[in-house]
């Protein structure tokens, strides 16, 4: 889940230069052209977490999920998902009968922001957290370019966020993330 976002594109990429078989689910076809050049377009499926009954299909016969979806589903000023999106992932990969589901989640950049983005990945966190099922929970501190995003150059043309003097940040690259995963 979350082919197409910054750290699911590299997972992908770490998957598929392993031999493993994938099955790159996006949300919809929006911003899937990162995806040129790393896999096949017709391996490409499609799936909303909000939306549970749009799950099943894209899970039947996986036996490892990766979920790699954050509050907000595209760049600034996109839709944010649902607060049980990420429980939806988790309940439709426990249904098909993957062995685990894995939930890769960011405290970010912004996590001593009282952002309204912020208030949602801890919701969506929070969901996994009560969903049941079988699945483990990869919580990285920061990604360098959240901090570049947040402290330096805001994509939405903001202000930069003061670095709080009490800030632990312990940034890791979205590459890196991928190996360990």
């Amino acid at each position: 889940m979350g082919a197409n976002g910054r750290t699911g594109i590299e997972v992908l990429k770490l998957a598929l230069d392993r031999g493993l078989d994938v099955r790159p689910v996006c949300r919809d076809d929006r911003d899937t052209r990162v995806l040129d050049g790393v896999v096949d377009v017709q391996r490409v499926c499609y799936a909303d977490p909000d939306h549970p009954d749009s799950l099943p299909p894209v899970m039947e016969g996986a036996d490892e999920v990766i979920i790699c979806i954050d509050p907000r589903v595209a760049g600034p000023g996109a839709p944010m998902y649902g607060d049980r999106a990420g429980a939806h992932c988790i309940a439709a990969a426990t249904a098909a009968g993957a062995r685990v589901a894995l939930y890769v989640s960011v405290a970010g950049g912004y996590r001593w922001s009282p952002s309204r983005l912020n208030r949602r990945a801890f919701h969506l966190d929070r969901g996994v957290r009560r969903s049941g099922g079988n699945w483990s929970m990869l919580r990285i501190s920061c990604f360098h370019d959240e901090i570049i995003d947040a402290h330096v150059r805001p994509p939405d043309g903001g202000r930069p966020h003061r670095i709080s003097p009490s800030s632990r940040y312990s940034p890791i690259s979205r590459r890196d993330a991928a190996r360990v995963i």
